[in-house]
């Protein structure tokens, strides 16, 4: 269940994401990279993630931030489920906690290494609270409050996403900068610093969660090719090497899949 925040915290949270599940069997979940960093509050037993170094399981954090992702990640639990995820836009974190970027990419942080004591004792009501809009409204007079600490205004950054969403995507670096007030060099920069990945790489990931939406709503019987081809993908061998790097799945194997909690989080 996706919830949308209150418009004055729209310009730092993208929306709110449920999943609740009082079965105790054992579930994999896949998720990766939808091009925004989150903040993710488990009210019951953390999930497992698994370790890309050794293929080993570590439990989460009860409450932990992470940054950009750059690859696919397997989720495990055999325990029952209450899970509240953040998720923020692009250059929340940068704004939120004055940190640069890309020094969270592909990791998670304890809230309360973020937040100290307001962050622990958010944790412990949000731990508390079972009713999820009184949960959201707590995180939101907590952001609230960050946000007027922490104000960083960029018009750069700004006027970039607005091109790249408005092509879903579907731009060259070189259009991009006819319309940026910045040379290839700073963009680099400003995208390092507050999103965490190179312009070329966050527009990627714009087009690939553009082709997952028309994937989800597509008919199961509609051509994958002709999708891909609207969304900018003529060559079919690339695109099923795109889909395999970002997800670990084929297109076929994410389009027929049932289980969709978000474009980017699948139960497998």
């Amino acid at each position: 269940m996706q919830i949308p925040p209150s418009p004055a915290l729209s310009n730092i949270v993208r929306h709110y994401l449920i999943l609740s599940s009082d079965v105790c069997i054992k579930h994999d979940f896949r998720f990766f990279s939808d091009g925004s960093p989150g903040i993710v509050f488990h009210r019951k037993i953390p999930f497992s993630q698994k370790n890309k170094l050794d293929g080993n399981f570590n439990i989460q954090p009860k409450c932990f931030v992470y940054g950009q992702i750059t690859h696919f990640n397997t989720l495990s639990t055999t325990a029952k489920t209450d899970m509240l995820i953040v998720v923020l836009q692009p250059f929340a974190l940068f704004k939120l906690f004055n940190i640069a970027a890309f020094e969270v990419n592909d990791k998670t942080i304890s809230f309360d290494e973020l937040t100290g004591h307001s962050g622990r004792l958010l944790l412990e009501r949000i731990q508390e609270q079972p009713e999820n809009v009184v949960a959201i409204h707590l995180i939101e007079d907590f952001l609230l409050g960050l946000h007027i600490q922490n104000t960083h205004n960029d018009k750069i950054i700004f006027t970039s996403l607005q091109h790249i969403y408005a092509r879903k995507g579907m731009s060259s670096l070189t259009k991009m900068l006819k319309e940026v007030p910045a040379t290839e060099r700073q963009l680099e920069r400003k995208f390092r610093e507050h999103i965490g990945l190179s312009p070329k790489k966050f527009v990627d990931i714009v087009r690939f969660r553009y082709l997952l939406k028309c994937l989800k709503q597509a008919n199961q019987h509609t051509n994958i090719s002709s999708i891909s081809y609207s969304c900018g993908y003529y060559d079919q061998s690339h695109l099923n090497n795109i889909f395999k790097k970002f997800t670990g799945l084929t297109p076929l194997q994410y389009q027929s899949n049932s289980n969709l909690l978000a474009v980017n989080f699948l139960l497998l």
